[in-house]
């Protein structure tokens, strides 16, 4: 059993009872990473996710600045390297059939080089280079723009997978073998953008949450005249009364 925390990574017996191994947080975390965004200021050791083969590593999407993923060693809890990998990685998902851990990130750095919003790893071999050229916006490419999504990988589902958008109305459709999209479908009735997921491998659905919308700020509005803690922000509204 395996805890991921802002002190350390604890490996723990099955039963939960005997500490195994614990991996400081500076062995995970190294001060003399780059700090946040170039504020000089650099957070504490997070997990954004964390998945393992069974077989030899644990993956782990550290919250860093520096976008990698750690590798540790299953058994013992050594630290096998630090992979780099697309900005903000946020959800990791193994493949068996394929051998592979996929990464769903978040956003692309300015003028990046890795055009990519889901990067792929050997699981037996993550220091082996895989291009993938998977992207969802147009205009990406150069402009940081971000890509907040999730993503469905299964082996129930062979060399496909999916990928959502929370500012666009399609499920996307990957194919694993040629790493780019393959396909979008268009949600009906209309959505702003589509987030969260969950998949059946009892009958291959995949349910999706969409993001819709609101007016406030003005008497009649969908949420009243308040816009709550925040302020709102001009968008275009596609669902409701206003639409």
């Amino acid at each position: 059993m395996w805890i991921f925390q802002s002190s350390g990574v604890y490996i723990y017996s099955p039963d939960g009872k005997t500490e195994k191994r614990f991996v400081p947080p500076e062995q995970v975390c190294p001060s003399d990473e780059p700090a946040y965004s170039g504020t000089g200021y650099n957070p504490s050791c997070r997990f954004y996710d964390i998945v393992s083969d069974g077989k030899k590593h644990v993956w782990a999407a550290v919250g860093r600045s520096a976008s990698k993923i750690k590798v540790f060693d299953i058994n013992t809890g050594s630290i096998v390297g630090a992979f780099e990998t697309c900005k903000s990685p946020n959800k990791l998902e193994y493949h068996p059939l394929r051998d592979e851990v996929w990464v769903r990130c978040g956003d692309m750095a300015d003028n990046s080089t890795e055009t990519t919003i889901l990067d792929v790893f050997s699981a037996s071999s993550p220091s082996v280079n895989i291009q993938t050229d998977i992207l969802v916006k147009e205009g990406v490419e150069g402009e940081g723009l971000s890509s907040r999504g999730l993503s469905v990988i299964d082996d129930t589902l062979g060399d496909i997978g999916y990928v959502t958008d929370r500012d666009l109305p399609y499920l996307f459709k990957i194919d694993l073998s040629e790493k780019t999209v393959s396909d979008k479908f268009e949600m009906t009735p209309a959505s702003h953008g589509l987030y969260e997921t969950a998949y059946s491998e009892v009958n291959k659905h995949v349910f999706v949450r969409s993001q819709v919308c609101c007016t406030c700020g003005f008497e009649g509005a969908d949420k009243g005249a308040s816009c709550g803690r925040y302020p709102g922000s001009n968008v275009t509204v596609t669902t409701g009364t206003f639409a």
